[in-house]
């Protein structure tokens, strides 16, 4: 009880902020995935409001993709899942959302809210959520509860700290690394040209160049390496 007042209370924070939650694995309907293969990660991401667009695409990572050719979804709020492209480590999939979807998937299309990102692990579902006003959380949290959804907020924070923002890129850097992954510049050998990736982003071969060597800079930093004040804190 005591964990659920505080959850009430994170979510009458000031306006423009975004929401961390941490559900447990039924409450999405993705959860359903893990009864495969428990050690699977699965990412969604979608930086517009999800009303205008819901969450179509699901990126499965995994050493084995399998188990993802024939599965029926049990539960009525997806009409399928299809795999859309493989690699070594994963399968991109695509969704189809039934129009009697239920749970945290039909209340987050229907609110004033934006879906930054989505992860699902071993642990749970970890939800990043954006509310412009202090009523459109006070709808989503009325939602959860009438539903009986159980979550937790993790943490709280203004909009301008979200992080594509995650890892320290740039929206410029971000743009640069998810098209070249997605248009196979780093498969081997490549699908792509560094000209092709950089007419497609239309900028010179030498800028696009650039940009994908600085956003990955930035990523290995912010995920191999050891934070400065970690550092500090060590030797000192």
């Amino acid at each position: 009880m005591a964990e659920r007042i505080d959850a009430c209370r994170a979510l009458l924070s000031p306006v423009n902020v975004v929401v961390e939650l941490r559900l447990p694995h039924d409450e999405f309907a993705l959860g359903e995935l893990f009864s495969y293969r428990s050690d699977i990660r699965i990412e969604l991401e979608r930086i517009v409001p999800t009303r205008e667009c819901s969450m179509p695409f699901v990126w499965v990572a995994t050493d084995d993709t399998s188990f993802l050719a024939d599965i029926t979804p049990e539960t009525p709020a997806l009409e399928s899942i299809a795999v859309l492209s493989e690699t070594e480590n994963g399968a991109l999939c695509r969704l189809v959302w039934s129009d009697s979807a239920q749970g945290i998937h039909e209340i987050l299309t229907g609110q004033d809210a934006t879906l930054l990102d989505t992860v699902g692990n071993e642990e749970g579902w970890l939800f990043r959520i954006r509310f412009p006003d202090h009523d459109s959380t006070t709808r989503f949290r009325e939602a959860c509860d009438e539903r009986s959804i159980s979550y937790e907020v993790r943490r709280i924070y203004p909009v301008d700290e979200f992080p594509t923002k995650r890892y320290g890129l740039t929206d410029e850097q971000r743009e640069a690394l998810s098209t070249a992954f997605a248009s196979g510049y780093f498969h081997v050998p490549r699908k792509t040209s560094l000209s092709e990736l950089a007419e497609t982003l239309d900028i010179s071969p030498q800028a696009a160049s650039g940009r994908l060597r600085r956003g990955l800079e930035r990523m290995l930093e912010a995920t191999l390496l050891p934070r400065s004040d970690s550092v500090e804190s060590r030797e000192g």
